[in-house]
């Protein structure tokens, strides 16, 4: 019965229910505060009895070792004093000298005021201190004081009662105010139950009295005017139900007048009714069966459940996905919004659905570009911040996390001044200004220079940019700032402006520095009666020294003939190093040439003194070009160029020379130079060709391979072979890149050849100045990667015998390594001996043209192919003739044993184009020639063999 008064007292509101909150609240605060208070009062009782015990050792323990150690009654009667003196705080005392034994004096025992289950709960260690003196004998006494923990807990049990009893009255006057207003609460609900009770029963002129509290007055207008106006309401529920009738009707046919497929149920569950798209998208005729029949074509029916429904359609993911019979799955929205009856009671649930399939497509192209955006922001080095209007960071990619200090999570949503901190002007004005200005197509915004502060308090030197992020309208919704680590620039700038002008190695001036002196030393020349003589000087076997020793001792061989030079050049003269070994003096203001000539033989015997690096003595010398203004009134540029072709004519001189320069040679040398720039020209326009001439087998009339030739198409001198090429090249870089261009030609070649099944080796003519080159076999397998359909073994190098007569077994085994092969051209001709021929790797000996055209008339010719096709044999080398040019020839050459051959006779060069069909035409007429029995009629007259 108390139970259920008491569940009764609890639903009349919340008051009751506060009373409840308020005596927990009470219980809690009043627990928490005698917490705090006791254990305050524990620290200061604790205080207390430490002083006191202090008090009593600084007067006790001077008395004691004033005493004779040895009278021990006299230390004992001053312990027994200690209760008429400090009162009953101290416990015991205990005093210890060396050697004697302790006396010890304990209080007796006093009754606590305080229960015994408090001193429990406080749990006080009696406070304990001990004191020490020396006495005159040198032994220390020590004194023990003990405070008595009763009196500690008698004194927190004081306070702990004043408080008690000021905390229960407190407590008794909050529950009497509460339990006023709980009854008020009470009288004014109960007058409001027995009015409500009475207007249910039927008694609709049912009114309450308005009096008592501002509340009870309150609650009873509102019930008078509630129950007036349900008054008025039955009288016109007749009249209503009309209406509603007309209104039902007219709602039905906007329902189904709706494109959204609407469905409508009761409160229970029973569907009422749907509309006509609900029934054309689900293809239900009978929107009457309850359950979950209406949804057929949902792949989770339940989730439309009265029981979920409502938290489906309130929940941000609200979609459902819908397959009806025979159409394809759509993703739509649920929405629902509940329907009540007259009297403001819930009568049931309005449901639709919403197609967004299209709209999910669209927010998942935005979010893969979302990704996409933010991976390259991630991934570029450039710093990228963005914001919104108010200044508050939105994104921050990882290059401005690093740069900055802050992550992601620390930096969004907070002001942009307060990460991206800037050492002058703050960017908080930057992108006001960016998101201020007006919207111009093609704006070019230059980049700021400006210091961020790092958050741990370094900096960076930056550039950065800040635009508006603006919207289709062109209104402005925020900033982005993008900026990136100029520091290193910005500390390397004065290595690079010193750098600009300086080399590197040796500190002299560079050719940019040499250029800007030399101009001015020409102008104050050419106002004065003096010369000014331009010195190219060059180390004579630099190389060989850098071969033997090393690149390391070589640049320091460069550095003290720079110091030897920059000493030589005092006053107005200027030494600079141009790069290599190359170094250029100026002497100004010489009276006359043999002035030059003296100081220049003077520099070259101090370049020539012994050099001593590390513990080697080194030695060299220096050829020495020399170019006088204004004798060679021509500008700068000539005037080294001239300097320079001085110096190479000093080098072909012998060395350690000096060579003013000549006006003849120099036109000789233009004139070279503009021939093989023509030629660099035409290689750079495409007017190079590749020529493909035949290697066939005599004896069988197999096609064995193809020798690619050089042929130049000039626009205007028509097709000029290789004579009117190669030797107009002598720049190493030339010749190179020509040799690398028919490398590549070739290849590209063979790898068409080889797509129609036919597989030749091809040969290729090596220049000696681009064998030689270091990274030759590098270029050389870089090539070969570019076409792998092409098998090594077919690359066949022909170099010449003069170039192999240097010691290049090492690279022609690295290219070997590779799968090419090698072929000796033009041998004979050159002056190998047989022990050449026995240690260079090549598999193929081509005899040259010169000796083949005479082995029908000339014996010595004859001997010397006889010689070499012999010396292949022996030496297990391929042979084959050049120059094949008659049958005669052919027959000669088969009856010498040499089987392979290559010439005009057989035939002449072609393009690539042409060689199928000749290979074929070839092939037919030596099928037809071998039946009628002419083993060598493969070879044709043909006229004389022009250079290849």
């Amino acid at each position: 019965m108390r139970a259920e008064k008491f569940r009764a007292w609890l639903t009349q509101g919340t008051i009751p229910r506060l009373y409840l909150a308020i005596l927990v609240i009470i219980v809690a605060v009043v627990a928490v505060r005698y917490q705090q208070l006791v254990s305050l009062e524990e620290e200061e009782a604790n205080d207390r009895a430490v002083a006191e015990l202090a008090r009593v050792g600084d007067s006790l323990l001077p008395t004691l070792v004033a005493l004779d150690p040895a009278n021990r009654e006299s230390a004992a009667r001053v312990l027994q004093t200690t209760p008429t003196r400090f009162g009953p705080a101290v416990q015991s005392l205990l005093w210890q000298v060396p050697g004697q034994a302790p006396l010890q004096w304990t209080a007796p025992p006093v009754a606590m005021q305080a229960p015994a289950w408090f001193a429990q709960v406080l749990d006080i260690t009696p406070p304990t201190q001990r004191f020490g003196q020396a006495f005159a004998d040198g032994r220390t006494g020590v004194l023990t004081v003990t405070a008595d923990p009763g009196i500690l807990v008698d004194r927190v049990w004081k306070t702990v009662v004043v408080q008690a009893r000021i905390s229960a009255l407190n407590i008794f006057t909050i529950l009497f105010l509460l339990t006023l207003i709980l009854r008020a609460n009470a009288r004014m609900l109960r007058r409001l139950t027995e009015a409500t009770d009475r207007f249910r029963q039927g008694h609709l002129d049912t009114r309450m009295d308005i009096k008592g509290t501002l509340e009870s007055r309150a609650v009873a207008n509102t019930f008078n005017d509630m129950a007036g106006k349900v008054q008025s309401l039955v009288h016109s529920l007749r009249e209503t139900q009309q209406l509603q009738s007309e209104q039902l009707h007219f709602t039905r046919q906007l329902i189904d007048a709706l494109p959204l497929p609407v469905f409508v149920r009761e409160a229970d569950g029973t569907f009422v009714d749907a509309n006509r798209a609900w029934q054309r998208l689900f293809q239900n005729g009978d929107p009457g069966l309850p359950g979950q029949g209406m949804f057929p074509g949902l792949t989770a029916p339940h989730l439309l459940s009265p029981a979920q429904s409502r938290q489906l359609a309130m929940s941000q993911d609200n979609e459902v996905l819908v397959q009806p019979p025979g159409q394809l799955a759509r993703t739509m929205a649920y929405y629902e919004a509940p329907f009540t009856s007259t009297n403001g009671a819930v009568a049931g649930t309005v449901g639709t659905l919403v197609d967004i399939t299209e709209r999910k497509r669209a927010e998942q192209a935005l979010r893969n570009e979302k990704d996409r955006a933010e991976v390259t922001l991630a991934s570029i080095g450039d710093g990228v911040i963005t914001t919104d209007l108010a200044g508050c960071i939105e994104t921050i990619n990882e290059a401005a996390q690093l740069m900055t200090g802050y992550t992601a999570d620390q930096a969004v949503g907070e002001l942009l001044d307060d990460v991206f901190r800037l050492y002058e002007e703050p960017a908080s004005q930057a992108a006001g200004r960016a998101t201020g200005e007006q919207v111009h197509a093609n704006a070019h915004r230059p980049a700021m220079q400006e210091v961020l502060l790092h958050r741990s308090g370094e900096r960076y030197a930056i550039e950065y940019t800040a635009s508006a992020i603006r919207q289709g309208s062109g209104r402005a919704s925020g900033c982005v700032l993008v900026f990136r680590d100029v520091t290193e620039a910005s500390h390397l700038r004065h290595q690079i402006s010193w750098h600009a002008r300086h080399d590197g190695l040796t500190g002299l001036l560079n050719r940019a520095a040499l250029a800007e002196r030399l101009t001015h030393a020409l102008f104050v020349t050419g106002r004065s009666p003096t010369l000014l003589a331009v010195c190219m000087l060059d180390l004579d076997h630099f190389q060989a020294i850098n071969d033997a020793h090393g690149h390391r001792m070589g640049d320091r061989l460069l550095k003290e003939v720079a110091q030897r030079l920059n000493a030589f050049a005092t006053g107005s003269n200027a030494a600079a190093r141009l790069g290599g070994d190359e170094f250029v003096l100026l002497l100004n203001h010489q009276t006359d040439v043999p002035a030059i000539e003296e100081h220049v033989h003077q520099l070259m015997q101090q370049l020539a003194a012994p050099y001593a690096i590390d513990d080697r003595l080194l030695h060299t010398t220096a050829s020495v070009g020399v170019a006088v203004f204004p004798q060679d009134d021509v500008n700068p540029d000539t005037l080294l160029r001239q300097a320079d072709q001085a110096m190479c004519q000093a080098k072909r001189s012998g060395r350690n020379r000096m060579h003013l320069f000549d006006v003849q040679l120099d036109h000789a040398v233009q004139t070279q130079h503009s021939q093989q720039t023509r030629v660099a020209q035409g290689l750079q326009a495409g007017e190079m060709r590749l020529y493909y001439q035949p290697k066939v087998n005599l004896r069988t009339g197999e096609v064995l391979g193809m020798e690619a030739l050089l042929r130049w198409q000039h626009p205007e001198q028509g097709l000029l072979g290789p004579q009117h090429v190669l030797p107009l090249l002598e720049d190493v870089e030339v010749v190179a890149e020509l040799g690398e261009w028919v490398l590549k030609e070739a290849l590209a070649q063979m790898r068409q050849w080889s797509l129609a099944d036919v597989q030749w080796e091809v040969s290729v003519n090596i220049a000696a100045q681009h064998f030689h080159r270091p990274d030759f076999v590098d270029r050389l397998k870089d090539l070969l990667l570019t076409c792998p359909e092409v098998s090594p073994a077919r690359l066949e190098l022909e170099i010449l015998e003069s170039a192999a007569l240097q010691d290049m077994r090492s690279m022609m085994h690295s290219c070997q390594a590779l799968g090419v092969r090698f072929a000796l051209d033009d041998f004979g001709t050159g002056f190998s001996s047989l022990s050449y021929l026995k240690r260079l790797p090549a598999e193929t000996i081509k005899i040259d043209q010169s000796f083949v055209h005479g082995i029908l008339h000339d014996e010595d010719d004859l001997t010397l192919v006889n010689a070499i096709i012999t010396l292949a044999r022996a030496f297990n080398r391929h042979v084959i003739a050049e120059g094949v040019e008659t049958q005669a020839h052919g027959e000669k050459l088969l009856a010498l044993g040499c089987e392979r051959a290559q010439g005009f006779g057989i035939a002449p060069p072609m393009p690539a184009h042409e060689v199928l069909a000749w290979t074929r035409a070839y092939e037919q007429r030596h099928l037809q020639q071998t039946a009628a029995a002419r083993p060598a009629s493969m070879v044709t007259p043909s006229t004389p063999t022009p250079a290849r």
